[in-house]
């Protein structure tokens, strides 16, 4: 593994909660089931300053507020913390990716003047008037598009990024002639992966009854996981090479509980949630076992790394985390012998589509 001296990047889940009720969000289960694992955390601005010492902010580029769970704007000192590194260390690249649901116009226009030069406001737009919310549970086109614009005319620079499913599919080309209008920078389109076992996956309410169901976009195929897949998932992960993008990227992130880890994916497994009821196909089964196996690796690699508390920003320097002699030998182990699943399933040659393998992007003209 990389050391400190050459990280580049941070990625950070400044808080893990959310105003929104994606369905393929794990914070809700199809969108309706609270996730009982998911324990609410926040950083402060005072942990942000700790953490972000004058040794690491020098030897960073980027900073990226993102994260498994939560919106970035959720966090009441996200203002602060972007003051705090526009002023310390101007040359810091920061973005921000966010449903943009929340704040008032004018938190946006001031979230601009809070922001360096070189900073970039990712919004999740999934549709127009009449489809967005259909994924994008619990916020409104019109809420989202007056947020961004207000943003963008006060000088601020933003991304359209747009999820393809069926139901909205028809929409892309007319989302991307607005992105223009409205003057976003970048207009990205996507397929999502999280069609597990059938191209229908309902949305439930909060009692678990179907309400409607989601669909992959006709027009794009997207490889689904099926039934054969997750039965032979484990064989296939045993077998792949493993080439982890985190390594190559000098990258870390850093989770709602201040936890250091190489990657968000790493992260998530004690949070991910399932419901473990009597009543499941053969493919459920399987991701329920899969999900059991996962945490399982989850807690031998961190007991490996010298326990969660060692993994912990507030009581160790990043730069101690990073240069401990356990985080720079124990990866090879876990790629190779031991062979993690979740690097497996993420960075590794295992024939399923990933969902950075189908991100299209355009860059709209000045």
């Amino acid at each position: 593994m990389f050391q400190f001296k050459e990280l580049n990047t941070v990625h950070l889940e400044i808080s893990n909660r959310c105003q929104a009720s994606c369905p393929m969000c794990p914070r809700k289960y199809h969108g309706g089931i609270t996730n009982e694992n998911l324990k609410i955390a926040d950083w402060t601005f005072d942990d942000f300053e700790k953490i972000f010492d004058t040794e690491t902010l020098s030897q960073i580029r980027l900073v990226y507020f993102c994260g498994n769970f939560g919106d970035p704007i959720m966090n009441n000192d996200l203002l602060r913390m972007c003051s705090f590194i526009k002023d310390n260390a101007p040359n810091i690249e920061v973005r921000i990716h966010t449903n943009g649901g929340a704040r008032t116009t004018s938190w946006w226009k001031e979230l601009f003047h809070c922001l360096p030069i070189n900073h970039t406001v990712v919004f999740a737009i999934d549709g127009l008037e009449d489809t967005h919310h259909i994924y994008r549970i619990g916020t409104t086109y019109e809420n989202v598009i007056n947020n961004a614009r207000a943003f963008i005319e006060e000088g601020g620079i933003a991304d359209w990024a747009f999820i393809k499913f069926k139901h909205n599919e028809h929409q892309a080309s007319e989302a991307e002639m607005r992105s223009k209008k409205i003057g976003f920078k970048r207009f990205t389109v996507k397929n999502t992966t999280r069609f597990v076992g059938s191209d229908r996956f309902n949305v439930v309410d909060e009692k678990g009854d179907t309400i409607y169901y989601l669909e992959p976009p006709t027009d794009n195929k997207v490889s689904l996981i099926n039934a054969d897949s997750i039965i032979n998932y484990e064989k296939i992960l045993k077998q792949s090479e493993i080439n982890c993008y985190v390594l190559d990227a000098k990258e870390i992130y850093i989770d709602a509980h201040k936890n250091v880890f190489p990657c968000c994916f790493l992260a998530s497994a004690p949070y991910n949630y399932s419901p473990k009821n009597t009543h499941l196909d053969i493919v459920q089964t399987y991701v329920n076992n899969f999900y059991d196996k996962t945490l399982e690796q989850y807690y031998d690699l961190t007991n490996a790394l010298g326990g969660i508390e060692r993994l912990s920003a507030l009581k160790y320097s990043i730069k101690e985390i990073i240069n401990d002699d356990r985080w720079q030998r124990i990866w090879e182990e876990y790629w190779s012998s031991k062979k993690l699943y979740t690097c497996a399933r993420v960075c590794g040659k295992t024939g399923f589509s990933k969902p950075k393998d189908q991100f299209i992007l355009r860059v709209n003209n000045d």
